[in-house]
């Protein structure tokens, strides 16, 4: 009788155990499920895509040499301003010395060199409008360069943040696969997809910037054919 009484208790104690497997499992199907539903299993799905960490560093490498570039053309176009300016201001000085020279040749009756320094002054007024017209052009290139330093930055600021995006989809791959709690998937769930939000946001801002550079490059290209048909007809 008290074999009996063991053998008894000792398959009570395994239909409990297989019972708790089964609802173990029977949990763990669930919650698989429900993870399938809140997480796309077709990578097409995916709204930004997946970059190594590697590739977004070099991106951002390639747009910091962009910013020095930038920085670089804005010292030129500041010197080739301050170039023209200097050139103007000697331009105009010899207009005032032309026209005291050319009241004193009035004054004395010397038609022939009067009529020479009318001639004179004129070419240098002619050749001031053409400076003022570089100047011009040389304003718009400092603006370009400028654009560009700005929209270099805009891009170094995107790639970090696509960084900080792969950085935790790594994070939250992990965490997917570990016995972490529901509260910190969720919660890294929600930091995705803030990110990937922040991410969309400063790609418009970027993309609206990449075309205010273009039309500034434009204007500038405009401004470049307008001058170099203006030398041509001040070389006639």
């Amino acid at each position: 009788m008290k074999l009996t009484g063991v053998m008894l208790k000792s398959a009570t104690v395994r239909i409990l155990v297989l019972a708790v497997i089964l609802a173990a499992n029977s949990a763990s199907a669930q919650y698989a499920q429900e993870r399938a539903q809140t997480i796309p299993a077709d990578p097409r799905m995916i709204v930004i895509p997946a970059r190594s960490l590697q590739e977004i560093s070099n991106d951002i490498d390639n747009a910091t040499a962009d910013k020095q570039l930038a920085l670089n053309r804005n010292i030129q176009a500041v010197n080739r301003l301050n170039e023209i300016e200097f050139a103007i201001e000697t331009r105009e000085l010899s207009i005032r010395d032309i026209n005291r020279r050319k009241d004193d040749a009035g004054n004395i009756n010397h038609d022939s060199e009067e009529a020479s320094l009318k001639i004179e002054a004129k070419a240098n007024k002619e050749a001031i409008d053409l400076l003022k017209r570089v100047k011009d052009l040389r304003k718009a290139e400092i603006e370009v360069a400028k654009a560009e330093e700005e929209h270099a930055d805009m891009t170094i600021r995107v790639f970090q943040m696509e960084s900080e995006l792969q950085s935790k989809r790594i994070e939250y791959n992990w965490l997917s696969m570990s016995s972490v709690g529901d509260l910190t998937q969720n919660t890294a769930h929600q930091v995705l997809r803030g990110l990937e939000v922040n991410l969309l946001k400063l790609q418009q801002d970027l993309a609206k910037e990449t075309q205010e550079v273009a039309s500034k490059q434009k204007d500038v290209v405009g401004r470049r054919m307008k001058l170099h048909e203006a030398q041509l007809k001040f070389g006639k």
